[in-house]
């Protein structure tokens, strides 16, 4: 099969478990880019937090997919190619509610991170972030412009579970919801997902799906690896990633994305 372009997830799938990315990837998605693959980091988080993690790998100013597709912004300057969003009146709605329901719950737009006030999770979570919260008290719940993404969160599965039964009743077809890992239940703007947004770049440059090589570990990979004519989920992958991809590699502590790419390059 031909490859010409490498769409790669970040947390759990090329980053190792303390958030690093070894010298070893670094080198071969280097390298993979330097041969002429267009590789594309697809990760669920907040634009300024990626791009901090391309400056390790390398690349140049290359694009970047944030907040599950939401956006799409270049790696080095920060230019935004693509951005799509909640309307700030839906959104209101969708923050008060979760208010009333008593929910932890945060909202991202600007990609910036905003919350009523500190509950705990601005601690918690700070290691998938570049920036701390911003506690607007009232005026949280009435957002200025569209809201990228709204981020519920409770360390018991049972919850979450329940969380996202309540969004997807509440609020139907105007939202899609995933489980992105760790403690999380994203909320986005219906037909937001990382294979729409890596679609896009792949048009654009004359790539097929089928050209495409795609890497993933949770709920919020799985329309990318199904999209993608070759795709893996690492092997610590949670189920319904494992289900959705063509084959499995090593895990992200064994840099299993890096040794499927340099087995492509031989």
């Amino acid at each position: 099969m031909s490859i010409r372009m490498m769409a790669i997830d970040l947390d759990g799938t090329l980053l190792h478990d303390d958030m690093t990315i070894s010298s070893y990837s670094r080198d071969v998605i280097k390298k993979a880019s330097e041969e002429g693959f267009k590789v594309v980091i697809a990760t669920g988080r907040m634009c300024n937090s990626a791009r901090k993690k391309m400056e390790v790998l390398e690349l140049g100013n290359v694009p970047v997919v944030c907040y599950t597709g939401a956006w799409i912004m270049m790696g080095e300057t920060g230019e935004a190619i693509y951005q799509e969003g909640m309307d700030p009146k839906f959104a209101s709605k969708a923050l008060l509610w979760a208010k009333e329901e008593g929910l932890k719950v945060t909202a991202f737009w600007d990609d910036k991170i905003y919350m009523e006030g500190p509950d705990g999770t601005e601690i918690k979570y700070r290691k998938y972030r570049t920036v701390q919260p911003e506690f607007l008290g009232a005026a949280f719940f009435n957002p200025p412009k569209k809201v990228t993404r709204i981020v519920f969160s409770d360390p018991d599965p049972a919850v979450r579970l329940e969380i996202r039964k309540a969004i997807e009743n509440k609020f139907g077809d105007a939202v899609d919801v995933v489980f992105p890992g760790d403690d999380f239940v994203d909320m986005h703007k219906s037909g937001i997902n990382k294979a729409t947004a890596v679609k896009y770049l792949a048009d654009q440059a004359g790539i097929s799906s089928s050209e495409i090589m795609a890497f993933g570990n949770t709920e919020n990979d799985v329309p990318l690896l199904r999209m993608a004519g070759e795709s893996y989920a690492v092997a610590n992958a949670d189920k319904i990633a494992l289900d959705a991809a063509k084959a499995v590699c090593a895990s992200n502590e064994e840099d299993g994305v890096a040794h499927m790419i340099e087995k492509r390059l031989k």
